[in-house]
């Protein structure tokens, strides 16, 4: 029994390549001796194991060197998507510094650039054309143990208006904050933004928009796609945080009065 129980526990543990892959498990230069013994990650650092202190100071100096706000936006998304233990300890140690690059204002510029910035997918975006498939994309096994999540239609990004899919930036960035600030676990929150198209015409007209390029749902139509929402949750998570956020002001206090008492919400 011993035996089964051993094999099964090295079947999972990830390959290497997947470990540093996954941000919640990376920890880049970092990992110990042992660490790179057991999880056969000699040669994918140089030598030194180092503190993250270390790599702390090696990341702000490079985000400090950076020429724009929006540069450093995106070089600290790309460390979120890569070591989250690193991102979280960067803007934890310099609030003060990082809360307006990883939210606002910077990140009404990202969303307005999303499509142009983005590196590598986070999060769900949960697409109209898509909503007969919506159990299946949230029923993904990595999605387990959320506990909190923020949703958008992305209708009223801001002062900026309807920024179509690019309104993930604000999920996105209000549950770093979450976490940076609030303690709760990366590995427990969701960022989910809902396509129902875009009325924004520079959107629809750039090539490299990757959302629904159509003018957005409405009426009958929207309502179902919402109720579908709020009932695939609901079945998947039912004690789930729900926050909506940023939503046009003619949607988002009739959807939070009708939905008030279905899950634990927040707008």
């Amino acid at each position: 029994m011993t035996d089964v129980i051993l094999k099964d526990a090295v079947k999972a543990i990830p390959t290497s390549q997947a470990l540093i892959e996954d941000p919640l498990l990376n920890k880049g230069t970092a990992f110990t001796q042992a660490e790179r013994d057991a999880f056969k990650l000699n040669g994918y650092f140089a030598d030194v194991v180092e503190t993250l202190d270390t790599q702390v100071a090696r990341a702000v100096e490079t985000i400090r060197a950076l020429p724009t706000n929006l540069d450093r936006y995106v070089y600290l998304r790309d460390l979120q998507d890569t070591n989250e233990t690193l991102y979280f300890a960067v803007i934890t140690r310099n609030l003060d510094e990082l809360l307006p690059i990883i939210y606002t204002p910077t990140v009404g510029a990202a969303c307005q650039q999303y499509h142009h910035i983005s590196r590598r997918p986070r999060g769900l975006f949960i697409s109209y054309p898509n909503r007969a498939k919506m159990d299946e994309i949230l029923a993904n096994p990595r999605y387990d143990n959320v506990e909190c999540i923020v949703v958008t239609d992305s209708e009223r990004i801001l002062g900026l208006g309807d920024q179509g899919v690019g309104g993930m930036g604000i999920p996105v960035g209000k549950l770093a904050i979450y976490t940076g600030c609030g303690g709760i676990a990366p590995s427990t929150v969701l960022p989910i933004t809902l396509d129902t198209g875009t009325n924004n015409a520079e959107r629809i007209a750039d090539p490299l928009y990757f959302g629904w390029k159509h003018e957005r749902v409405r009426g009958e139509e929207y309502d179902s796609f919402i109720d579908q929402f709020v009932q695939a949750v609901k079945k998947r998570w039912p004690n789930v945080l729900l926050q909506w956020e940023d939503f046009h002001k003619n949607n988002a206090n009739r959807l939070l009065d009708k939905y008030r008492d279905a899950l634990c919400q927040v707008s």
